[in-house]
């Protein structure tokens, strides 16, 4: 069962957009946790949630010693959220040469996800790992360069603070990112990941100041249910955009997309209920909520569900 967010990005095939862009650049969507750093060079204020605090599940366990590449692969493909995925994007080598291009950041960013199940540092090693194996050692050198400084990007301590409600912030933030991307990764890697965001960003933002009303674009993210919203106004804005037989499409998907939350939120709480029942031992406790796992997910859920869930 995939996230919310790969379920939105598969079926619009769209990015965040405009000022909620900048929002996500700066980390507001996201928690800061210890059980997740980023050990960049410096403090940070970029911190990714790990898989279980982003589904609401708790706290972290403490950090474990440094496991190999070989252990965080096994970790992650075959006991968690990666298992049955293939990475994205690629390592843009050509011709035996390491060339400035968008694929890589998508690279990386797959790997980024499984924050949280594992630690960066873990990260960086199988990315390490994997580079040299497909690549051999000099280019996968190169290629961890760049992932040094993408990631001091991403964890970078911005001094102007993005907020959505007052766009006179907006610019200061949008042009420090650019600024610090360029002299960080430098002007062709800055340009190969970050060109496509920049200039979404400053058409979003000049037709707002326009004071027009945007062109209709089927690759904005779906209008979506939420406390609050009226259903009937959501369902009008899909059947505008969609037509009506995408927007039934789009009610179901809300409808699976609550159902498994409702089951997830279930498995979460019977969980805790196991952790505190002092009568059962470690070991029966985890027999107990593999048991119930098996009992309300289907094959392809129970492997996530377990990861999300810590067992």
């Amino acid at each position: 069962m995939q996230t919310r967010k790969a379920w939105v990005a598969g079926l619009t095939a769209a990015v965040v957009g405009g000022g909620a862009w900048l929002l996500w650049q700066q980390g507001a969507v996201t928690s800061k946790s210890d059980s997740s750093p980023s050990h960049a060079e410096g403090e940070s204020t970029w911190q990714i949630a790990d898989a279980g605090r982003a589904f609401g599940l708790g706290a972290a366990k403490p950090a474990s010693p440094v496991r190999s590449p070989d252990e965080v692969r096994r970790r992650l493909f075959k006991e968690g959220s990666f298992a049955g995925t293939e990475a994205a994007g690629s390592w843009c080598v050509a011709e035996q040469k390491l060339k400035p291009c968008g694929e890589l950041r998508s690279r990386f960013e797959y790997y980024v996800l499984g924050l949280g199940e594992v630690t960066i540092e873990e990260i960086r090693s199988l990315i390490q790992d994997e580079a040299k194996r497909e690549n051999g050692a000099q280019l996968a050198g190169e290629i961890m360069a760049v992932w040094d400084k993408y990631w001091q990007v991403r964890t970078y301590d911005w001094r102007n603070k993005f907020v959505q409600s007052d766009r006179a912030t907006w610019k200061p933030v949008f042009e420090e990112q650019r600024s610090v991307r360029r002299q960080v990764l430098g002007a062709p890697w800055a340009e190969a990941f970050f060109k496509d965001d920049e200039k979404h960003f400053e058409d979003y933002y000049a037709q707002l100041e326009s004071g027009q009303p945007p062109p209709p674009d089927p690759g904005e993210p779906v209008p979506q249910m939420a406390p609050g919203k009226d259903p009937a106004a959501v369902r009008a804005e899909r059947v505008a955009r969609y037509g009506e037989a995408a927007a039934d499409r789009l009610a179901k998907a809300d409808e699976e997309w609550a159902q498994w939350e409702a089951r997830l939120s279930g498995a979460q709480r019977e969980w805790e209920r196991l952790q505190k029942a002092s009568n059962l031992s470690d070991a029966q406790r985890k027999a107990e909520i593999v048991s119930y796992v098996k009992s309300n997910f289907a094959p392809d859920e129970q492997m996530r569900v377990q990861a999300l869930l810590r067992i």
